[in-house]
């Protein structure tokens, strides 16, 4: 693969850290006048292999250089800044390499953004490097090229084609070939392009093997469902990175990804999902737990055994906010001698809980299948009174998805959080030893929802 020469000089780091300044960001130091980026978040595993072929685990701070490729593995996610205020997240199982990547404030023509995303899914914010002239960026897939109009885009790239999608401004999509070549800069032109914007709606930018031209099409109509759930990670993406309310996780927050860029909470590093400790989730509580789910119909739901029945989760126990018609209501234990119903104090500032029990289903239409929970984190801050979740989820249908959120826990220790894709609602023991909590997770095709229980 080719790989442009960079040369970064001084000039450019300093500009961009004024700009930051300006914009009220948190300036970024890098490593030497050579890195053009850094790690600003790392979930799970990662590596970077660079120019020279040597490679090495990720970390957080790390610098990029051009040349870089950095690849995820299946529970790796990692957000890249780069000197312009440009933001980049890789999701996992991805590879994206920084091609070319030249900024200068003074000379805004002779800036250069060449990316490439070789496998999966990445998430693209452009920067001032890109400002004065969109036509110094280009994004290549292995069978397209994209351009941008000032934009945040999300593109997946695999065997079966390459897909697009908008949350802000517009791209120009074409397929490599002829005219347009991967090595060049901006949109390609012609009548072989197509323009996606955001305020199209649920639409995507798609290229398959062997097309000449690019298509826009509905997200989730039967044309693209049979590429294999890829649209669904790009979906599921949206959600995830728009939910970064801190730099915990991709949380419920519809500020969305530029928060991500910004934050830098430490709690991102427990959101790795583990497997769970437990052999069976999906299996009753405890009669004596702090908390109980209990479902008000004559029978529990679909792969529901957490659950029982509201007469007997209710002994000893008051309703809490968590509630759902279909899947019931989360029980909290009373208190007597805490008559102002406020959480006691953790004699732990933060805790990382372990995942006792949780069933989960997915929804498509009228239909209703068992899904699985295959592992999950949770952290909650007590000292700062927030928490940062994520969970694994898999079906027949649905496949497989990740549900992460973080957010503020109220004095009561309950807590919710939501986004056009998922939503997360709550409440910790007052004892601080046991939390619960309902979930959604939208995706392509259908829904994931479910409840948890945890422990310490």
């Amino acid at each position: 693969m080719n790989r442009q020469p960079f040369v970064c000089s001084v000039r450019p780091l300093v500009t961009a850290v004024v700009a930051a300044c300006a914009l009220g960001l948190p300036a970024v130091s890098f490593a030497s006048e050579q890195a053009i980026g850094q790690v600003s978040l790392l979930i799970g595993v990662a590596r970077v292999i660079h120019m020279d072929g040597s490679s090495e685990p990720l970390r957080r701070g790390a610098p990029i250089q051009v040349g870089d490729r950095v690849e995820t593995s299946a529970n790796g996610h990692v957000h890249l800044r780069f000197i312009d205020n440009g933001a980049v997240s890789v999701r996992p199982d991805s590879v994206l390499e920084v091609q070319a990547y030249r900024y200068d404030a003074d000379k805004p023509h002779a800036n250069e953004v060449r990316l490439k995303v070789e496998q999966g899914t990445s998430r693209s914010i452009s920067g001032a490097a890109t400002e004065v002239d969109k036509n110094r960026f280009r994004l290549n897939t292995p069978i397209a090229a994209i351009g941008v109009r000032g934009t945040d885009f999300i593109v997946h790239t695999d065997a079966k084609g390459m897909r697009a999608t908008v949350a802000d401004g517009a791209i120009v999509v074409g397929a490599l070939g002829g005219s347009c070549s991967a090595t060049g800069l901006g949109p390609c032109s012609g009548s072989d392009s197509r323009v996606l914007s955001a305020d199209m709606g649920r639409l995507m930018a798609e290229v398959r093997p062997g097309d000449r031209v690019a298509r826009v099409v509905p997200i989730g109509n039967a044309a693209e469902a049979a590429t294999g759930g890829a649209e669904e990670r790009v979906a599921a993406l949206h959600a995830a990175e728009s939910a970064a309310r801190t730099a915990a996780q991709q949380a419920a927050d519809a500020k969305g990804f530029a928060q991500m860029r910004d934050s830098d909470r430490s709690a991102a590093d427990v959101l790795a999902i583990i497997s769970p400790s437990a052999v069976n989730l999906n299996s009753r509580p405890e009669q004596t737990a702090q908390l109980a789910w209990g479902h008000w119909g004559i029978g529990a739901t679909t792969n529901d055994n957490v659950s029982m029945p509201y007469a007997f989760a209710r002994l000893g126990r008051d309703v809490t906010p968590a509630h759902d018609s279909k899947y019931g209501t989360l029980f909290r234990a009373t208190d007597p001698a805490n008559s102002d119903g406020l959480l006691h104090n953790s004699t732990d500032a933060k805790v990382d809980f372990r995942l006792s029990r949780a069933m989960a289903t997915f929804e498509t239409g009228s239909r209703t299948e068992a899904a699985n929970v295959d592992g999950g984190t949770l952290t909650l801050d007590f000292s700062k009174r927030t928490f940062a979740t994520a969970l694994a989820l898999s079906s027949a249908t649905g496949g497989k998805a990740e549900l992460r959120a973080a957010g503020d826990v109220a004095a009561d220790g309950t807590f919710a959080v939501r986004d056009a894709a998922q939503k997360v609602s709550g409440a910790v023991s007052f004892d601080s030893k046991e939390v619960g909590y309902l979930f959604e997770r939208s995706v392509i095709g259908g829904l994931f929802r479910g409840k948890t229980l945890w422990g310490r």
